[in-house]
C-alpha cells in the first residue's frame, strides 16, 4: 500500500494533475510576500481624473507628444507609451507631431500585438508607419491561465519566425541595461496557431511586487500641466498607460485578491523590476515535484508504524501543513514547489492506513469479546427503538461497551458532579477515609496534588479546621449516618478563616458500605463584612452620638438661668461639636470612595499635586507657627498615572496629621525622591513620635492610638490612615512609616513609576 501511494504521488506530480489547487496555493503564497516598490520606475497613468480634465477618449496624439517631450527633458532611462496606435489619426499632423517627439527622444517603446482572423489566421497589429519608424517595438501579448489569471509572461513573441521582445525587456534594451543573468526562461507550451503562427517563447513567472497600486504613479494630466517636478523622471523608467476603468487592459493577478484587477502598464512595471533585479520565481520541474512527494509519502507511511492513531492523524495534518508552509517560504526565496501533490496524497494515506490497522484491531476485538463474555454479566436487553448494529466492528464494540458502560457512566457522573460544584466537596466512606475530592478543595486547603488527599482520614486532613459542634470530624460523620440527615456546622480554620460545613449521607445499595459527602463553603468574607458592620454600628452609636449628646446638654444648660453661658461661648462649643461630627463623616466618605468607587488615572505632575496639598494646609500650619518645607529640586517634573484627587487628599491627610501632632514653632517637611520603580512622597514631622507597639494599629479600621501618653490625641474614627493606605494600594503602591518616640515620624507614600526615575 505504501508503494501504491508513492506511485500515486509520483504520477500526480509528473502529470501536474493538481494544477488548479497549485495555482491557488501559488497565488496565496505570492500575496504573503510583498516587495518594496522600486524608486526608479514611475507610472504616468491615464486615470479618471485625467479623463475628466482632458475630455473624452481618444485624445489628440499631440497631447501624448507633449508629455513625452516633457518627460524626455528630464533624461529618463526609457519611456513606454503603452497605447496600441495601429489606426492612423483623423488628423495626419497629429501622427507627425507624435512621431517627431518619439524620434527626438529615441527612448520610446511602442507595443504591438496580434489579431485573430477567420480560418484560424492571425496578423500583427503594429503602430502606424510614421510611429513605427521612430519607436522601438515590443509585444504586449498577455498569456492568461485557464482561470483568467496572468501569472506568466513571454519574453519574446511574434509571428513565426519573427520575434519581438516583451515591453519590459525592450525597456531594458533601450536603456542599455542587461537582464539579470540568473533568469532562465522556459519554452512556451502554447501558441496561437494559424498560418502564419503567433508564437510565445521564453516564458517566466511574473514576480509581483504587491497588490495593484504598489508602483509609484503620477497622473497624466498633472504631467501635462507641468505640476510634476522633472526630478521625478530623471534617470528612471517611465511607463505611460491607461489605468481608468473601461480604458485599456486590466488583468486578474495572483496578488489582486478581492480588490480590482491590475492595469497592464503596472504589470509591465512589475516584470521590468523582476528582469532587472533577478528577483524571480523558478518553478520546480514536475518530475522533481513527483519524486519529492513520493519520498515524503514513504517517510510518512514508515512513521505510521510507530505512532498511535491520534499521533498518526496529527503527523498527517502537520506534515501537510508543513509542506504548504515550506512551499510559501521557498516562494519567498524565489523557488516554487507545488505542495498539493503531497498534501492530497498524505490526506489519502491516513484513511488507507486506518483501514489496514482496523483489520488488525478486529482480530484483537474478537479475542477480547470472548474473554469479557466469560468474566462479565450478560448485557441488559436493548430498548426496542435502538438500532441493532449490523457492521461487524460495531457489534464487537457494542459488546465491549455493554460490559463496561455502567461503571464508566457512574464514575464519570461522579467526577463531573464534583467538578461542577462551586464549593469544596469530599466523598468519604463510613470509616472517614477520603475517596474523592474536587479541585475546589485543593484551593481551600492549598493542596497542589489532589491525589495525595485520596485515602487520608478526614480527621487528619482537616486537623487544623475545627468544627464548632463536635471535637472531631468522625463524631459528625457518625451523627449524620445515625440520624440520616444533613448536619450543618461552622468551622474555624487557620488564619482566622470561617467555613460552613454540610455533611450528608449518600444512599447506598444493598450490601454496600455507607458513604457521605462533605461540602465546605468559605464564608470568611461574609464574616469579615459582618465584623465591619458591627464596628461601624459601634462607631455610629458612640463616636457620632457623642457630639450630638453634647449639643443636647448645651441646650439644657442654656435653659437653666444660673448655668447659662454667653452666646459667644455657646457658638464656639456648637462650632467645635459640628466640626467634629463633620470630620468623622468626612473620614467615612473618603474611605468609602477610595475602596468602592473606580479611580480615574491620568498623567499628572506629582510636584503640582504636592504643592496644592501644601497650600491647603498652609493656614493651619501658620496658626500653630509651623513651617512647611518643600524638599525637592525645582527642575523635577515627575509625571505619573494616578487619580489626582485621591492622591491630593491622601497628602492633605498626612500633612494635617503632621501639623496636628507637631509642637508649635517646629517644621514639617514634604519630601519627594526617586526609588527604583517608584516615586516616594514623604511627610516628616518633629512630633512626639509613635511607639513601636502602636505602629501596627495605624492602618486598622476604627483603631486609634492611646494618645494621652504620647501626645497624639485623635478625635477621628481611625480611618484617616486607612484611607491613605487604600489610595496607595489601589495605585499599586504602598505606605511605610518610620517613627521613634521623641524623634518625630516619617510617613512615606510609594507610587509606582512606569519608567525608571
Amino acid at each position: 500500500m505504501s508503494t501504491a501511494l508513492a506511485l500515486l504521488a509520483l504520477l500526480l506530480g509528473v502529470g501536474s494533475w493538481t494544477w488548479r489547487l497549485d495555482q491557488a496555493a501559488y497565488d496565496t503564497g505570492l500575496s504573503l510576500w510583498s516587495r518594496p516598490a522600486p524608486n526608479d520606475i514611475v507610472l504616468v497613468t491615464i486615470d479618471e481624473a485625467s479623463l475628466r480634465q482632458l475630455g473624452q477618449w481618444p485624445w489628440p496624439r499631440a497631447l501624448h507628444a507633449t508629455v513625452i517631450q516633457q518627460i524626455n527633458q528630464a533624461q529618463p532611462k526609457a519611456i513606454l507609451l503603452d497605447l496600441l496606435l495601429s489606426e492612423p489619426s483623423p488628423d495626419p499632423e497629429q501622427d507627425q507631431v507624435l512621431a517627431q517627439a518619439i524620434q527626438q527622444s529615441g527612448k520610446v517603446v511602442l507595443p504591438l500585438t496580434f489579431e485573430a482572423l477567420p480560418q484560424r489566421l492571425v496578423r500583427e497589429l503594429q503602430p502606424v508607419p510614421a510611429l513605427r519608424e521612430s519607436a522601438h517595438l515590443a509585444h504586449a501579448d498577455a498569456e492568461l491561465d485557464v482561470d483568467g489569471t496572468l501569472r506568466w509572461a513571454a519574453l519574446h513573441a511574434g509571428i513565426a519566425p519573427g520575434r519581438h521582445p516583451h515591453m519590459a525587456l525592450a525597456l531594458l534594451q533601450v536603456a542599455g541595461e542587461p537582464m539579470h543573468a540568473s533568469i532562465q526562461a522556459q519554452p512556451a507550451p502554447s501558441s496561437v496557431m494559424g498560418s502564419p503562427v503567433w508564437r510565445r517563447d521564453d516564458r517566466v513567472l511574473v514576480r509581483y511586487l504587491g497588490p495593484p497600486g504598489t508602483v509609484k504613479q503620477v497622473s497624466f494630466a498633472a504631467v501635462l500641466r507641468g505640476e510634476v517636478p522633472s526630478n521625478v523622471f530623471k534617470g528612471r523608467y517611465v511607463l505611460i498607460g491607461a489605468s481608468a476603468i473601461g480604458l485599456g487592459d486590466w488583468y486578474q493577478t495572483p496578488v489582486s485578491g478581492l480588490s480590482q484587477a491590475m492595469p497592464a502598464v503596472e504589470i509591465t512595471a512589475n516584470l521590468l523590476q523582476m528582469l532587472r533585479t533577478g528577483d524571480w520565481v523558478r518553478p520546480t520541474p514536475p518530475l522533481v515535484v513527483g519524486l519529492v512527494s513520493a519520498g515524503l509519502i514513504l517517510g510518512l507511511m514508515f512513521a505510521y508504524i510507530r505512532l498511535s492513531p491520534n499521533q498518526a492523524l496529527l503527523a498527517t495534518v502537520l506534515s501537510a501543513l508543513g509542506v504548504a508552509l515550506a512551499s510559501c517560504v521557498l516562494l519567498s526565496a524565489g523557488l516554487w514547489f507545488a505542495p498539493t501533490t503531497y498534501m492530497l496524497t498524505a490526506l489519502l494515506a491516513y484513511p488507507v492506513w486506518s483501514w489496514r490497522r482496523l483489520e488488525t484491531t478486529k482480530d484483537f476485538l474478537d479475542a477480547e469479546i470472548l474473554r469479557l463474555a466469560a468474566t462479565t454479566e450478560p448485557p441488559s436487553p436493548e430498548p426496542p427503538d435502538q438500532r441493532v448494529p449490523r457492521d461487524q466492528v460495531e457489534r464487537r464494540i457494542a459488546a465491549i461497551q455493554s460490559a463496561n458502560v455502567r461503571l464508566q457512566q457512574a464514575r464519570q457522573l461522579l467526577v463531573n458532579t464534583l467538578k461542577a460544584m462551586p464549593e469544596a466537596v469530599l466523598v468519604v466512606d463510613g470509616r472517614g477515609q477520603v475517596r474523592q475530592a474536587n479541585p475546589q478543595l485543593g484551593t481551600l486547603l492549598d493542596v497542589v496534588d489532589l491525589d495525595t488527599v485520596t485515602g487520608q482520614s478526614l480527621d487528619a486532613l482537616l486537623a487544623l479546621w475545627m468544627p464548632t459542634d463536635a471535637p472531631r470530624w468522625a463524631m459528625l460523620l457518625e451523627r449524620a449516618l445515625a440520624e440520616e440527615r444533613v448536619i450543618i456546622t461552622e468551622v474555624h480554620g487557620p488564619q482566622d478563616q470561617h467555613v460552613l460545613a454540610r455533611i450528608a449521607p449518600l444512599p447506598s445499595a444493598v450490601g454496600q458500605a455507607p458513604w457521605l459527602v462533605l461540602c465546605l463553603a468559605d464564608i470568611t468574607p461574609i464574616r469579615l463584612i459582618e465584623q465591619q458592620r458591627d464596628d461601624l454600628l459601634g462607631f455610629i452609636a458612640h463616636d457620632i452620638r457623642s457630639p450630638q449628646a453634647s449639643l443636647i446638654s448645651l441646650v439644657q444648660l442654656q435653659h437653666m438661668t444660673s448655668a447659662a453661658m454667653p452666646p459667644e461661648e455657646v457658638l464656639e462649643h456648637v462650632d467645635m461639636l459640628a466640626r467634629s461630627t463633620l470630620a468623622l463623616c468626612d473620614e467615612l466618605l473618603q474611605i468609602m470612595r477610595a475602596e468602592k468607587h473606580p479611580i480615574y488615572q491620568q498623567s499628572t505632575d506629582v510636584t503640582q499635586v504636592a504643592e496644592q496639598a501644601l497650600k491647603e494646609v498652609d493656614l493651619q500650619a501658620r496658626v500653630k507657627d509651623i513651617t512647611l518645607v518643600k524638599d525637592w529640586p525645582t527642575e523635577w517634573t515627575p509625571v505619573l498615572s494616578l487619580d489626582r484627587s485621591l492622591v491630593r487628599r491622601a497628602l492633605i491627610n498626612l500633612l494635617n496629621n503632621a501639623v496636628k501632632f507637631s509642637p508649635k514653632g517646629s517644621e514639617v517637611r514634604l519630601q519627594l525622591r526617586p526609588q527604583p520603580g517608584y516615586w516616594v512622597i514623604a511627610v516628616i514631622d518633629q512630633g512626639p513620635g509613635i511607639p513601636p507597639a502602636e505602629l501596627k494599629k495605624l492602618f486598622r479600621r476604627y483603631e486609634r492610638l492611646e494618645g494621652s501618653t504620647h501626645g497624639r490625641i485623635t478625635a477621628g474614627v481611625g480611618l484617616g490612615l486607612v484611607f491613605i493606605d487604600t489610595v496607595a494600594r489601589r495605585h499599586g503602591g504602598r505606605v511605610q512609616v518610620h517613627s521613634e518616640t521623641g524623634q518625630g515620624s516619617c510617613f512615606e507614600l510609594w507610587l509606582p513609576s512606569p519608567t525608571p526615575p
